[in-house]
């Protein structure tokens, strides 16, 4: 089967980067952000699914470390940034990604490939997360929007993390420098079409609406309905998850993720002073997000805490940077 070279795959790489400056660079609107957010979560999407397909393979499992870290990419990718994405997705009035038929049956193809032959199916994994990354990395310093930039700053970190347990992994299979390794041509016309045929034609991108408001502070409801229901789980930032909590008559605003698993708090409960996560019974202090117990594995740390004010009875919480 014919080959791809590793220039070949590297120039990719590069066009793919200039491209999302680029089209960055036209300062999309709000419907322009939409096909971006529709964009990252369809190649999300591909990255999971081919984590998976890797994971799936009985060679994998021979050393122990590397199918765990497999597992800890995947975990990473599916828990943090597609659901981010897909909260980010809802907040600018789509729910989830759309994606056209071409697409669609690439996508099957590839993972049916990485699910039939562990080599090529995590070289293909090596390559779609080299490509994700490189919109991540483009979005981080281009992206006209904050919070997309924060996002996608808090992803691209993780790049050389990731590829080098895909290395690894290559390694053990037998391919001794993936770095300088190509790829089968087959594999490489399918996955790139699903990286770069949001660019093509380039005039069929709608990036026309109004600009997305970035607010300092932003509503999440009202003293009375926040005391009523005792928790409360809003987005600000577009896709960042806070729970707002009534406690000893204060409003207070935390991360809505555990520190010990990333599982989503508002799932939980408060009992007394203790606000309890669901998955594995970490134990939080509800007035200060302190840790009261651990949980049977592993350890918790203190829940990070937004800014509140109240405007007569209306809350809001203070957006990071």
């Amino acid at each position: 089967m014919s080959q791809v070279p590793r220039e070949k795959i590297d120039e990719f790489e590069f066009t793919l980067y200039e491209s999302w400056v680029n089209w960055f660079q036209r300062d999309p609107g709000i419907n322009g952000l939409r096909r971006f957010v529709n964009q990252k979560l369809i190649e999300e999407m591909a990255v999971i699914q081919l984590v998976r397909a890797a994971i799936g393979r009985p060679e994998l499992m021979g050393d122990p470390d590397i199918y765990h870290k497999m597992g800890w990419i995947v975990d990473w990718h599916e828990s943090s940034l597609y659901r981010r994405w897909f909260v980010a997705s809802r907040a600018l009035g789509l729910n989830g990604y759309k994606i056209d038929k071409k697409r669609a049956e690439l996508l099957d193809a590839v993972v049916g490939t990485a699910k039939a032959d562990i080599k090529r199916g995590l070289m293909l994994l090596r390559v779609a997360l080299k490509y994700v990354h490189t919109g991540y990395r483009a979005a981080a310093y281009w992206a006209n929007n904050r919070h997309i930039a924060n996002l996608a700053y808090m992803a691209y970190m993780r790049e050389e993390d990731e590829i080098k347990v895909v290395d690894d992994a290559l390694q053990f299979v037998g391919i001794s420098r993936p770095d300088r390794a190509g790829m089968d041509m087959l594999d490489f016309n399918a996955l790139v079409p699903i990286f770069f045929d949001f660019f093509q034609p380039p005039e069929a991108a709608d990036d026309g609406g109004p600009k997305l408001e970035v607010n300092e502070w932003e509503r999440v409801g009202t003293v009375d309905e926040i005391r009523q229901l005792g928790k409360k789980m809003a987005v600000v930032g577009l896709w960042r998850e806070v729970l707002v909590v009534a406690a000893d008559g204060d409003i207070i605003a935390y991360e809505n993720w555990c520190t010990h698993e990333r599982d989503p708090l508002h799932y939980g409960y408060i009992q007394g002073r203790q606000l309890i996560c669901l998955a594995h019974h970490a134990t939080f202090d509800v007035k200060n997000g302190r840790v009261i117990l651990h949980p049977n594995h592993g350890e918790a740390r203190v829940l990070p805490r937004y800014q509140v004010k109240i405007d007569g009875n209306v809350v809001y919480v203070r957006v990071p940077w």
